[in-house]
């Protein structure tokens, strides 16, 4: 038989022990075949690690990263920033890495072609956060090549394109 994960979201669980490292964590999943099977993110990305599924996280360029980290804070990730004034942040959503910024002095945001993508099942809610937020999104649009997505551009550029399979 399969053993499947269920996706965050809705399912998610707070405060339970996580049955593979037994710290008390937020669990991300719990097993589709096993309900009382739950995993933290910590030991779903060692798994990952264990199966060889790579880890990517791109990094974007930025012009000015004190005002990139305050708008990406603003849309609701978690932005570290290496040593304080530093041209180097790390930008999770969920305590999971999305990608990395790097401030580039001389970028125009004009010829900026950089961005990347985000799968994430929250889509619809993650885009009217933003619109509420005044961030520049697109509207959220069924693709033909069957995603669900819309597309924040930051101050420099940058497309954060995201969906999930409609």
């Amino acid at each position: 038989m399969a053993h499947y994960l269920h996706a965050a979201g809705q399912s998610s669980f707070r405060g339970v022990e996580c049955s593979c490292c037994g710290e008390e964590r937020e669990a991300l999943a719990a097993l589709g075949c096993h309900d009382d099977v739950k995993i933290c993110r910590g030991c779903i990305e060692w798994l990952r690690g264990r199966i060889g599924a790579p880890i990517v996280t791109p990094i974007l360029p930025v012009a000015d990263m004190p005002s990139a980290a305050a708008f990406y804070e603003r849309a609701g990730f978690d932005v570290r920033v290496y040593e304080p004034g530093g041209s180097y942040a790390f930008v999770q959503y969920r305590e999971e890495s999305v990608f990395d910024l790097d401030q580039i002095d001389d970028l125009d945001p004009t010829k900026n072609g950089a961005g990347c993508y985000v799968i994430i099942d929250t889509v619809d809610e993650l885009h009217t956060r933003f619109a509420t937020a005044g961030l520049p999104v697109t509207a959220v649009e069924d693709q033909p090549w069957g995603m669900r997505e819309f597309t924040l551009t930051d101050p420099n550029g940058n497309h954060i394109r995201i969906g999930h399979s409609a």
